[in-house]
This record gives structure tokens, C-alpha cells and sequence, in this order.
């Protein structure tokens, strides 16, 4: 007897053609299976959501908040996050982005990434010390002081933190200047934030597309998510957008921007997390992550689950005419 296994993960498959050194066009195909409701569906509904983070590991703590609210929103009782689910969701968007700024960004740079550091970050995250986090962001990515970096709002802020060149982060993304401050620029349009009402769209078109779950589109288009699209208003990314375009460098620049304003412990421009009823024992809960806006969706059947969709961020900013295909087109080939 041979038991049947399941690929959990999937891949990315990117292929790009280039002609006389300029990229024509870009193919993404995923196969990352869509397997919430294989895994979850005729389970219990607090079995389910209990495993939810165990099943999917990436940004395991809005998986789980995701869960927590979509349940809730389920069971008749929609509501915003609680402060300790935003409180974990804020951490974990700081660990994503304290893991590539002393990381990644590190070997970017040319050093490597410093043991004792790395240590400090993860038990700031793993106990959501708040002042902990504020001392490695200030110390290890900013060079200074977050609030300070909060009150920028001119290019010319954001020109001389570079050119002081005091953090790895700040010396990897001077490369990303120098390599050209509106690569990567893209059109695709952002999505709203979705406490600001784009939620009945989304959800009307969860139900309506079969293929939603794995290429979500807002008003019939690609969008993309993430920092950049929740700080598109935030003085400082508005500024390096209007002058480089939602280029990468600008993406890199509300990464930090975002980071800051968690280690100054500020409230968020708009929700990170919330949840709504979509009809009878149906629930959404929704939750942003450091990659983008996360989704599950539940519908009940008594005390069970009946159906499971998640709508993750990748397939946003993946999506075969998304942010990363209309970023990439145009670029010119190096190396």
C-alpha cells in the first residue's frame, strides 16, 4: 500500500526574455497548491484553526491571527483585532524585516551578518520586547533615531541617511541608488487598504472566481500589496515615489519607514487585522504582513468546517501580470 503525499510548498518559476540586453517579457507560473481546504475542510473548526500555523509556517502568526478572526467573523461575531493579535502581528512584520536589513541586506553590502545581533533580534521578536526592538532598529538598521526617521519627509531626508552610510541598510540601499533609483518602477496599481472598503469587492469576487485563491485581482486587475501600498500616503514614501516612481528602492525605503514607526511603538496609519461576516456561518478574517494583505476565508457547517480558502500575498504580488512581471519588463541585463 502506498500513501498518497502532498508538495506543501510549490515553486516559483520565473522565465524572462532578453533581447540586445533589455528584458522583453516575463512568464510566472506557480505551482503552489491551494491546499487550506484539502488540509482543513470536515475538521472541527477550532481543530482547523489550531493548525493553521503549523501547516503554513510562513508568517505563522497572521496565519493564525487570520484563523483567529475568520472564525470569529464565522461564528457571528466580526471585530478588529484584539492588542495582543496586533501586538503579534507587528513582531512578526519587524522580524521579517530585521531578518533581511541584518541578513540579505548585510551580504548585500559586502560584511556578513553579525551572530550577537541576529541572537538580540530574535529574542526581541520571540518576546515581543518592544524596547529591545526599538535599541537593535535604532543601533543596527537606522543608525539613529526611528522617530527621527518617522519625521522625514523630503528626498533629500532620505539622501543623507544614505550618504552617511552608517548601517549596512543604509549602505545596501545607496547600491540600490547607484544602481539606478527607479528600477523596478512599476504601474501596477496598489491595493487599498482594506479597512478603507475595498473588502465587499474582494469578497464578492472570492466567491464568484473560481481561481481566485490563485490570481487575485481588485476590479478586475492585478494589484500590489505590502508596505509600500499600506504607506503610499506616509510623507516620506509619497515624496521618493513621486520622484523615482514605486520603484524598488522606494518598496526597500517603506520597509524602513514601517519598521520605524513599530520600534517608536506609533499606531499603524489604518488596521492590520480585522474580519467580517460574508453570510451565514461564512467568515473572512484579514491580517497585513510584512509581504502583504493575508486572507482566509471560513464557512461553517454546524461546528465544522465546510470550506477553507487562503489568499496569501505572494499570489498578489506573483500574479503573472502583477507587480513583479511589470517591474521586471524593461530592465536592463547585467553581469
Amino acid at each position: 500500500m502506498t500513501m498518497a503525499t502532498l508538495d506543501l510548498a510549490g515553486e516559483l518559476k520565473v522565465s524572462v526574455v532578453v533581447r540586445d540586453g533589455v528584458v522583453h517579457s516575463v512568464a510566472i507560473d506557480s505551482t503552489r497548491p491551494q491546499l487550506a481546504n484539502r488540509l482543513l475542510a470536515g475538521r472541527p473548526a477550532d481543530e482547523a484553526v489550531a493548525m493553521v500555523p503549523q501547516l503554513f509556517s510562513i508568517c505563522g502568526r497572521a496565519q493564525q491571527v487570520a484563523a483567529e478572526l475568520a472564525l470569529a467573523a464565522a461564528r457571528g461575531a466580526p471585530a478588529e483585532a484584539d492588542a495582543q493579535q496586533r501586538r503579534r502581528v507587528e513582531a512578526e512584520i519587524a522580524q521579517e524585516y530585521l531578518w533581511r536589513a541584518l541578513i540579505d541586506w548585510a551580504r548585500a553590502a559586502g560584511g556578513q551578518p553579525d551572530a550577537t545581533r541576529l541572537a538580540a533580534a530574535r529574542e526581541a521578536a520571540a518576546h515581543d520586547d518592544r524596547d529591545l526592538l526599538r535599541e537593535i532598529v535604532e543601533r543596527d538598521v537606522l543608525g539613529g533615531d526611528a522617530r527621527q526617521w518617522c519625521e522625514h519627509e523630503r528626498v533629500a531626508d532620505f539622501e543623507t541617511w544614505i550618504g552617511r552610510g552608517a548601517t549596512a541598510a543604509a549602505r545596501f540601499l545607496g547600491q540600490v541608488q547607484r544602481d539606478g533609483p527607479r528600477h523596478g518602477a512599476s504601474s501596477v496599481p496598489l491595493l487599498p487598504r482594506f479597512a478603507d472598503g475595498p473588502a465587499a469587492r474582494i469578497v464578492a469576487d472570492l466567491d464568484a472566481d473560481a481561481d481566485f485563491e490563485r490570481l487575485p485581482a481588485f476590479d478586475g486587475r492585478p494589484a500590489e500589496t505590502g508596505a509600500v501600498a499600506r504607506l503610499a500616503r506616509q510623507p516620506l514614501v509619497a515624496a521618493l515615489a513621486d520622484a523615482f516612481g514605486r520603484s524598488t528602492l522606494v518598496r526597500f525605503a517603506a520597509r524602513l519607514s514601517e519598521l520605524a514607526r513599530i520600534a517608536c511603538g506609533d499606531a499603524p496609519p489604518a488596521p492590520l487585522a480585522g474580519s467580517m461576516t460574508i453570510g451565514g456561518g461564512r467568515g473572512l478574517g484579514w491580517v497585513e504582513t510584512a509581504r502583504g494583505l493575508l486572507l482566509h476565508a471560513i464557512d461553517l457547517a454546524g461546528e465544522g468546517i465546510s470550506r477553507y480558502r487562503i489568499v496569501a500575498p505572494t499570489e498578489w504580488n506573483f500574479h503573472p501580470q502583477g507587480a513583479l512581471a511589470a517591474a521586471t519588463v524593461g530592465a536592463r541585463q547585467t553581469g
